[in-house]
């Protein structure tokens, strides 16, 4: 099972390249990302693969299923709160994410358009703003999973936070020092590995 999990996360390590792809037609002028984490919706039986991309100014959430895949630009201001939640007994993917969209908070939430340029058929679909029944729908997790296990970096706790307090929303974040116990212990046993 060990080496499943592992084989699990090296391709979602990989799948970011393509997550950073696909989001970045949503970008605005010269934002960039900075930081990301990778996940699914359930550690068993998934049914969709989740990344959470951070810029400087809005939470990007990609998200591939059996019935396509989804990309959906999200402003700090729009969102409520998030929650990231440690567990130290999980073999792979140990942190619990969970998103809360304020589906009436000023801002923009921009997904991509259904299709490209027909002139030009290799090119990325256009932003499109996603009106308010869809952004209802979005808020409450009917279109794509709001919640799922990850991989979550420490630096992008750290943005992720520094994001939401700037912009009001709240991160309930729990288990950060079990994590950071976790990871110098690691750092430990590969150092003497070494050796």
């Amino acid at each position: 099972m060990a080496l499943l999990d592992a084989f699990k996360q090296q391709v979602l390590s990989l799948g970011r390249s393509e997550a950073r792809a696909k989001a970045r037609p949503l970008l605005h002028q010269d934002e960039t990302f900075a930081r990301s984490a990778a996940g699914v919706d359930r550690r068993t039986a998934e049914a969709f693969v989740l990344f959470w991309l951070l810029s400087d100014q809005a939470l990007y959430l990609v998200a591939g299923g059996a019935d396509g895949d989804w990309a959906y630009r999200i402003p700090y201001g729009v969102i409520d709160e998030m929650a990231l939640d440690f567990d130290e007994n999980a073999a792979s993917l140990p942190w619990y994410v969970r998103l809360a969209i304020d589906p009436s908070a000023d801002g923009t939430i921009t997904t991509l358009g259904e299709a490209a340029d027909p002139g030009k058929p290799l090119a990325a679909p256009h932003p499109r703003i996603v009106e308010p029944a869809e952004r209802d729908r979005l808020a409450r997790g009917e279109i794509i999973p709001l919640t799922g296990f990850a991989v979550v970096p420490q630096k992008f706790r750290s943005m992720l936070s520094l994001q939401l307090a700037a912009s009001g929303a709240a991160l309930h974040l729990h288990g950060e020092d079990r994590a950071e116990a976790q990871r110098r212990l690691r750092a430990r046993k590969r150092g003497k590995a070494k050796e």
